[in-house]
């Protein structure tokens, strides 16, 4: 039970910094920040996590990132960007996932822990 209260606690921030971003910048842009920003941390805390048990990994990594980036949202974009003109939408998807993944990476090996 403990876990789903961390989840679900951790949920209603992410979701709630996502809804205040995309008020500020609207949703394409918000999708840009929340992706590649929700990825970078995510890697960070993969490689902060990695030995290391934690009660609050549920609460960061399901729960509030989870919420916080984006998937859904990007694919109706990224369909809606298809219908509109394929080029376009092409290179939003791998452009996205590309930055996306990157960010992941790098945060993960930026903060990972080194055996000794």
């Amino acid at each position: 039970m403990q876990n789903i209260i961390q989840v679900f606690l951790g949920g209603m921030i992410g979701a709630i910094i996502r809804y205040e971003i995309q008020l500020v910048v609207g949703t394409t842009v918000m999708l840009w920040i929340v992706n590649v920003l929700g990825s970078f941390i995510l890697g960070c805390l993969n490689g902060f996590f990695e030995k290391k048990e934690s009660k609050l990994k549920l609460f960061f990594t399901t729960g509030m990132l989870g919420t916080f980036t984006t998937f859904s949202t990007f694919s109706e974009t990224s369909f809606n960007m298809l219908l509109e003109e394929s080029f376009r939408g092409t290179a939003y998807i791998f452009g996205m996932t590309l930055a996306s993944v990157s960010a992941a990476f790098i945060g993960y090996l930026l903060v990972r822990r080194k055996e000794t």
